[in-house]
């Protein structure tokens, strides 16, 4: 009789697949992100009202994010910088991309409801991702100090565009701008919140808008997590009505006088003045007590300071602190401190995200890319900080005491991810080529270009990160 043939199922093996790309390290920390599922807000609370054909509304405002990551100066960039790049798309969790003008179409159906659940679900994202642990519930305790920037800045806009205005921009006249009002995390490069204003807007005027933003940001509810806030602002913020509300909610605060006339009266009370530390400028300076200072809404010292000019006189500024009893120098070099930080994170995104280049006629739609582009600078400073913590935390695994050169590779990996701004992160490191390693629909491995400065840094780096993830980083022995 016969033998009867038994069926035997084969298990399906996925077969390794190997893809050349560009924006290789990006495709690995994006399957990260994908698995964090760290957009999930943004689908959750967003809806714009559109039908929905091939994506959802919400999968083209992360395709524009990811555009801005990706390198696009413009939306309509996204043509030819994201969508060709399929290997990046499917990192993230995507097939394919919506082309730029279905990008555009929703962009400008969204409206102001669209924009503040936009806003609410890019603070829900910050508040868990964020370097400085701000929303912990263990984090805002009266011991640990937070010190907080709040700027403005034009962003220059046609004529005829919603909300465009005269403003001041540096050597140009007549310029047409809309004003940009961020807060910024100093010792992250985080942005807090931003808004949109009109293009002759005063910051004086925004700030309490702002300071309601930062605790609707940072869940400051109560008086107590609100008092470990530092706010550090310019003269620009500084009228008394400023000051005593940020005193009145409980923050902490070193901010500038605004009024000259109020400046001039206060410095003729300074009895000594004494040499304090220069500023970026090297010239040399005084400070002194002002003896008889304006009274404010809460217990404050006021320290005047004064610059010679050209001209053989004196420009006089005064400092208002919290701080009573922090030294002469101390309130002069932490005010210092502020000096380039909010123009830093500005020129930053000017420079490595575009933002300037990235208009919309309506105010709203330009609201909507305001908050992507936020996103999009806040998740690259949380990439960098991921791969600096990686390392740092490696280097501790399985040995009470590393290796002098494992202590030394790690620094200098340290210091060439710190030593990097958003522009030459992207651009040195997210951005290089090499081959992705798929098994199946998942990213197992990445092989990098040996020949790109640094590479040794970079690898060490995104092994210590990739590792726990299981997608193991190489180099390419072929070159």
């Amino acid at each position: 009789m016969a033998k009867k043939s038994i069926s035997r199922c084969k298990k399906r093996r996925h077969k390794k697949k190997t893809v050349s790309v560009t924006h290789v390290p990006l495709c690995a920390l994006g399957a990260v992100i994908e698995e964090k599922q760290l957009f999930a807000p943004i689908h959750q609370q967003v809806f714009i009202s559109q039908k929905q054909l091939d994506y959802r509304p919400t999968d083209k405002l992360v395709f524009t994010m990811l555009g801005i990551v990706a390198g696009s100066e413009s939306v309509y960039e996204i043509n030819t910088v994201l969508r060709p790049n399929k290997t990046l798309l499917r990192a993230f969790g995507y097939r394919k991309c919506a082309d730029q003008s279905v990008i555009q179409t929703t962009i400008n159906a969204a409206t102001h409801i669209n924009v503040c659940e936009l806003s609410d679900a890019i603070d829900d994202i910050f508040q868990q991702h964020n370097c400085i642990g701000l929303c912990a519930d263990d984090a805002q305790s009266p011991s640990k100090l937070v010190t907080i920037d709040i700027d403005l800045s034009a962003l220059p806009i046609s004529k005829t565009a919603q909300g465009a205005e005269k403003g001041y921009v540096a050597k140009k006249k007549n310029q047409y701008t809309r004003q940009l009002a961020r807060v910024i995390i100093p010792s992250t490069q985080e942005i807090v919140t931003q808004q949109l204003y009109s293009g002759s807007t005063k910051s004086l005027a925004v700030f309490k808008e702002m300071v309601d933003s930062i605790e609707q940001s940072l869940q400051l509810k109560d008086k107590t997590k609100r008092q470990s806030i530092k706010l550090r602002l310019d003269a620009g913020f500084g009228t008394d009505k400023n000051i005593n509300f940020a005193l009145w909610r409980g923050y902490q605060i070193l901010v500038k006088v605004y009024s000259w006339k109020r400046v001039n009266k206060l410095v003729k009370s300074v009895k000594h003045w004494i040499a304090v530390p220069s500023a970026a400028d090297n010239t040399p300076r005084e400070a002194g007590w002002v003896t008889m200072p304006h009274r404010y809404g809460r217990k404050t010292v006021a320290v005047a300071v004064r610059t010679p000019t050209k001209k053989g006189t004196y420009s006089y500024s005064v400092v208002v602190s919290t701080d009573t009893q922090a030294s002469l120098a101390t309130i002069v070099t932490d005010y210092d401190k502020r000096s380039g930080v909010p123009e830093s994170t500005f020129c930053q995104d000017y420079q490595g995200l575009k933002l300037r280049r990235r208009r919309k006629n309506g105010f709203v739609a330009q609201q909507v890319l305001l908050l992507l582009s936020q996103l999009a600078h806040n998740l690259v400073i949380w990439m960098k900080q991921w791969l600096s913590d990686a390392v740092v935390s490696t280097l501790m695994m399985g040995e009470t005491q590393p290796k002098t050169k494992r202590i030394k590779q790690a620094m200098l990996t340290h210091k060439t991810l710190d030593e990097r701004g958003i522009k030459r992160f992207l651009r040195q490191i997210l951005w290089l080529s090499g081959r992705v390693v798929f098994k199946g629909s998942r990213i197992v491995g990445i092989i990098l270009n040996p020949l790109y400065p640094l590479i040794d840094r970079i690898i060490i780096a995104l092994q210590a990160f990739l590792l726990p993830y299981q997608i193991s980083v190489s180099l390419d022995k072929r070159e």
